[in-house]
């Protein structure tokens, strides 16, 4: 077992992204690194004290605990008192500011632009929609990359107004167009690729009206992946930011390459309280 962790370790250093967390009834707390380990360092948090939940972060009581790429978990010394919004890797705290958190763990406070944090509407993954004014219908996109910067948006022939459907590093608009949002923060429009309604998110996938299952790669590529074995898509009953699971408790995850893969566990994972994201 300590060699399994010791690879999973050196393996996942060479990534970035897609890190996560489940807590179970019990309060053991598993993380997910970017490469989709599964792993159990021994962390103990009760699911009743956990008042927030995001992709990479959730706040005990009023403490700020954050996951680094690597499945790792750092207790922080920033007090969250309320949340008006958030995403995987982003907040928008009770004061109106944005504190991001990066692919090492460490959070960023940003209070220049509380002007506009207190107009975000609509909070995807790694994104937010502002409506600058309310009397219009003009909407704007800000994203959050992995290094907890942030950055207003624009892409050709996109407007944000016409999004209704937030998801993880993914979003759609009303005409059924799907775009991704990569790791750096850019926006890509997918339209070249057949996807009917949305009707599950997790972090970086998403299942169709049609029961196919889509992933989306840190760099912002939208691909229909193979599928191990025993998973089967119409079983899935509760989604995080960067895994699944089934009806039968299975875990299946996915990594930062958009692929899905399926992870042991010696604890019963129907038993999941909180889910990240």
């Amino acid at each position: 077992m300590k060699l399994f962790l010791i690879l999973g370790l050196v393996l996942s250093s060479l990534t970035s992204h897609g890190q996560s967390y489940l807590v179970l009834n019990n309060g053991v707390t598993l993380t997910i690194d970017s490469n989709g380990y599964l792993y159990d360092f021994g962390h103990f948090y009760l699911p009743y004290k956990i008042k927030q939940n995001g992709g990479q972060f959730f706040v005990e009581e009023e403490k700020l605990i954050t996951v680094d790429s690597k499945g790792l978990v750092y207790e922080k010394d920033l007090e969250v008192t309320g949340i008006n919004g958030k995403g995987m890797n982003y907040f928008i705290n009770s004061s109106e500011e944005l504190i991001t958190i990066d692919r090492d763990g460490f959070y960023f406070k940003y209070d220049e632009d509380t002007s506009v944090f207190k107009k975000a509407v609509t909070f995807g993954g790694n994104f937010f929609l502002v409506k600058p004014e309310k009397r219009k219908p003009q909407m704007d996109i800000y994203t959050i990359n992995e290094k907890g910067n942030y950055f207003k948006m624009t892409l050709d022939g996109l407007n944000p107004s016409e999004i209704n459907l937030a998801g993880g590093n993914f979003f759609q608009t009303k005409d059924g167009r799907t775009y991704t949002v990569s790791k750096s923060g850019f926006l890509f429009s997918k339209s070249d690729i057949k996807v009917s309604a949305i009707s599950k998110t997790g972090g970086n996938f998403f299942i169709d009206t049609n029961g196919i299952l889509f992933t989306v790669t840190d760099e912002g590529i939208l691909l229909i992946p193979s599928l191990p074995k025993n998973l089967v898509v119409s079983e899935i009953q509760k989604v995080g930011s960067h895994y699944m699971l089934d009806k039968n408790g299975n875990l299946f995850t996915v990594d930062k390459n958009g692929m899905v893969l399926e992870r042991k566990s010696q604890h019963d994972l129907r038993n999941v309280k909180v889910l990240s994201f």
